[in-house]
């Protein structure tokens, strides 16, 4: 073998050597980089907000509209008028079917006269759909959206109140008026 062909197969295996080397290090540098960027972390907050809207709204629609969902709540408000309920997905209580209609996570009542010592709570009978949230920690988790329906007197002074720290699958900041007893809090 001449020096001329020795010296083209070298340069070939370096070349193939340096090739490797800077796909190595664009492979790592994408691998580390990627998560940072946006699109990468799935679909904005109000992307997916009006995301879970729509969905709640169609499984509203499928029980007849808001006056189904505020019907159950006051029977269940009714029902309980005296102590709480607390309802969890794969619980052994029912829910209404209305309100099982919205595949709620959890649905809580507490009573006005069971909160009347405690003044920062509602002095009003609100129950309170979790819809969708699920706290994530280090990945990205699915923002809070849930219901809250307001029963009986004093329906006309209440406004949500945020729910305070915690995970954003977890906790809730706004509201929004839905109908004249029903909000949206996320």
């Amino acid at each position: 073998m001449d020096m001329n062909a020795h010296g083209a197969m070298l340069g070939k295996a370096q070349r193939t050597m340096v090739a490797v080397a800077v796909l190595a290090v664009l492979a790592t540098a994408i691998l580390l980089f990627l998560p940072a960027l946006p699109s990468f972390r799935g679909p904005s907050a109000s992307v997916e907000r009006r995301g879970q809207r729509q969905q709640v709204l169609e499984r509203v629609r499928s029980v007849g509209g808001w006056a189904a969902i505020q019907k159950d709540c006051d029977a269940l408000a009714e029902q309980y008028r005296e102590s709480t309920f607390f309802w969890y997905t794969g619980g052994p209580k029912t829910l209404p079917s209305a309100l099982a209609a919205l595949k709620p996570q959890e649905v809580r009542f507490d009573s006005p006269r069971v909160l009347r010592d405690f003044k920062d709570k509602p002095q009003v009978a609100v129950v309170r759909i979790k819809i969708f949230g699920l706290a994530s920690t280090g990945g990205r988790g699915i923002p809070y959206f849930g219901l809250q329906v307001v029963s009986g007197a004093g329906a006309e002074t209440y406004r949500p109140s945020p729910s305070g720290g915690g995970a954003p699958g977890n906790a809730y900041t706004s509201y929004r008026l839905v109908t004249d007893r029903i909000y949206e809090i996320y």
